[in-house]
């Protein structure tokens, strides 16, 4: 029923300049699409590709009837707008391997949620955290499908009796299952999310970052917690494909490493030495810093202000 609801409520609002339609849920692109005939300006705002996504994490039948047709409507859809607004480098390349006109892709990444913090705000919630001297890899957020955990829990496994503590902190779909892969490991903790307003000294009282995509799902998600934790200035380590956004950037920056999925020993090697050179760490967390600049809400603004007013 949300589909013809939707375009209901697309039809109602008239001649308008611009209608903007988003990815969740998968057909939503098209229903809006049929219903913004009277809209000088149609734009598709992309943060991650149906069916595709659906495929690779076994919601629905790869290559399916079922998968064929939502392809087809999706692409018939895009092929539709004026602008596509990818979220990443991979997403464009994804979205031109579908068949949507290079020409009309446009790539705005995502931006921090956060204000650059202060170090006396992360020593404070360092403390309130409990963590002490111990050098923490933090992965902060929905713990989802498009996640990869296994790789983590075998890095839970080398770091054990090492000064490296790991704490996930958030909710999601496979947090029991990730909890009994690091079941045993007393290096491991487990965290609620933490309150937004708290969230730029959260990450920052943090030593390292750790953030995962599925090897499948190169250009179908960008994780956007990376702009956060660029901000905070810390490092960070992508374990994921390498032509993914996060690994680009991350490589790019020199704000952390890439390590492919599996290679749990690259990434215990990376955060053993962080934890024996705090010079180091430093000095990569601050190339992180650097480079969260590039990927502001004001930056991002100016470009969708471009679009619209093109």
């Amino acid at each position: 029923l949300l589909y013809p609801q939707l375009m209901w409520q697309v039809w109602k609002l008239g001649r308008v300049d611009a209608v903007v339609s988003m990815t969740d849920p998968p057909l939503q692109v098209a229903a809006v699409t049929l219903a913004s005939g009277r809209a000088a300006k149609r734009i598709h705002w992309a943060q991650d590709i149906y069916p595709e996504l659906a495929e690779e994490l076994g919601v629905i039948g790869r290559g399916g009837l079922f998968a064929r047709v939502l392809r087809n409507v999706s692409t018939w859809a895009l092929r539709k707008q004026d602008e596509v607004v990818a979220v990443g480098r991979c997403m464009r390349e994804r979205l031109i391997a579908r068949g949507v006109d290079a020409r009309s892709i446009v790539i705005i990444p995502n931006w921090s949620p956060i204000a650059e913090p202060s170090e006396e705000s992360a020593a404070g919630m360092r403390r309130r955290m409990g963590w002490g001297d111990e050098f923490v890899a933090l992965y902060s957020g929905n713990l989802g499908l498009a996640h990869d955990f296994n790789t983590l829990a075998e890095v839970s496994k080398i770091l054990r009796g090492s000064r490296v503590r790991m704490v996930f902190a958030g909710e999601g779909p496979r947090l029991q299952e990730a909890k009994a892969a690091n079941a045993g490991s007393d290096n491991v903790s487990f965290i609620p999310p933490q309150p937004k307003e708290d969230l730029a000294a959260f990450l920052a009282a943090a030593d390292a970052h750790l953030v995962t995509v599925r090897e499948n799902l190169g250009g179908l998600v960008v994780p956007s917690k990376i702009y956060g934790i660029l901000a905070a200035g810390r490092p960070v380590v992508c374990v994921g494909p390498a032509g993914s956004e996060v690994a680009r950037i991350v490589d790019e920056s020199g704000a952390g490493m890439t390590v492919k999925n599996g290679d749990a020993a690259a990434v215990a090697a990376f955060l053993k030495d962080l934890s024996s050179n705090p010079v180091a760490a430093v000095a990569v967390g601050e190339k992180a810093r650097v480079a969260a600049k590039e990927f502001t809400f004001a930056k991002a603004l100016e470009k969708w202000r471009e679009i619209l007013e093109a």
